[in-house]
């Protein structure tokens, strides 16, 4: 089957490799489509990370093969896939930290998404498998993971209907913070340094959008917010979006860091003003079997809810120009890239 593999930033190839095994409570799945993720990105440019590293888990696929033992989805089904699975037992899944967990960070697709066919593991059939009923909504369906971090992210801040929330960086995930936060009902303020990502944004969800490049952004986020913004979730985190938000969140506010530090990092911020003012700094990563469930229980009624997050999928891309979807990435010219392994995959 075919099976990419990044040897180094300079050397990926689809190699030529064994379909995996299944046992009788396990199944195996064929590709339709895998998202490219950030993370993938990271880790095919990160000289300092050890090759050849596995690539890609947002994966939509057909069963292909179930063991005798498997009872909840059958051959032919389409599916989504989640590739963590908790433990549910060590201290961090009972205080709810999933992401942390031991079993969690060894659990994966095997052997990846970016590959022809996929092992789905017992763990992985029970938690971790949704079945897509409606091939209309297949491409929706990627986004089964990227939402449910998203959706993660909102429900552990302590948010009242009505608030205004600022969103910093309006690339793939902060435009999915955006849809999400207008169906829940929020006021949303939009922030880039990209008039072009503005622009989609006002069509995806935010409120008001605010450009940083020109100039007077907290009289104009006072406009938006004259008490002070209840939260700012920051899908780009550096010294400048870090202090921003301190400066105009209202006291009691929360600062949601949903993207690690791209080069700082360590960041220098006003420890006086944060303590004076009471203002929470979060964390997520990551997501959860139940948050995924209510991702793609959302997603599958996407175009009742107003939940279609397809126009964020800029390119279709065959696997063999993976290195070009790696470029279009790092240019920030795109939004969400999918590949395909087969394209007669594509016509059923």
């Amino acid at each position: 089957m075919k099976y990419l593999n990044c040897y180094s930033k300079n050397d990926i190839r689809i190699d030529n490799v064994a379909i995996p095994c299944i046992d009788e409570n396990e199944a195996l799945v064929r590709t339709i489509f895998c998202g490219l993720c950030i993370t993938d990105v990271l880790k095919v440019v990160d000289d300092n990370l050890k090759k050849p590293v596995k690539l890609g888990h947002e994966v939509v696929g057909i069963i292909e093969k179930v063991g005798k033992k498997v009872e909840n989805i059958k051959e032919g089904d389409m599916v989504a896939l989640y590739h963590r699975i908790p433990c549910f037992k060590c201290n961090y899944c009972l205080h709810k930290k999933y992401s942390m967990c031991k079993h969690a960070r060894e659990t994966n697709l095997d052997p990846q998404g970016f590959s022809e066919f996929i092992r789905l593991s017992a763990e992985h059939v029970q938690y971790n498998t949704f079945v897509i009923k409606d091939k209309n909504f297949l491409k929706n369906a990627v986004f089964t993971e990227p939402v449910a971090t998203c959706i993660r992210a909102i429900e552990n801040i302590p948010i009242l209907e009505k608030d205004k929330i600022m969103v910093i960086g309006c690339g793939t995930m902060g435009s999915i913070f955006l849809k999400l936060l207008k169906y829940y009902n929020f006021n949303v303020l939009a922030v880039d340094i990209d008039d072009n990502k503005l622009e989609f944004a006002k069509k995806f969800g935010a409120t008001e959008t605010l450009n940083l490049k020109t100039g007077s952004t907290l009289e104009k986020i006072r406009l938006f917010a004259p008490q002070g913004l209840d939260s700012a979730i920051l899908t780009v985190t550096n010294t400048e979006t870090i202090n921003l938000s301190l400066s105009c969140l209202r006291e009691g506010g929360y600062i949601q860091v949903f993207a690690g530090p791209l080069k700082e990092k360590k960041i220098e911020a006003d420890f006086d003003k944060l303590y004076k003012k009471e203002i929470s700094i979060l964390s997520s990563y990551s997501s959860y079997p139940e948050i995924n469930r209510k991702s793609f229980d959302l997603l599958m009624d996407g175009k009742i809810n107003n939940l279609d997050f397809t126009p964020l999928v800029s390119h279709i891309l065959p696997i063999e120009r993976f290195e070009e979807g790696i470029d279009l990435a790092l240019s920030q010219k795109s939004f969400k890239i999918l590949f395909y392994i087969n394209e007669e995959m594509l016509i059923m």
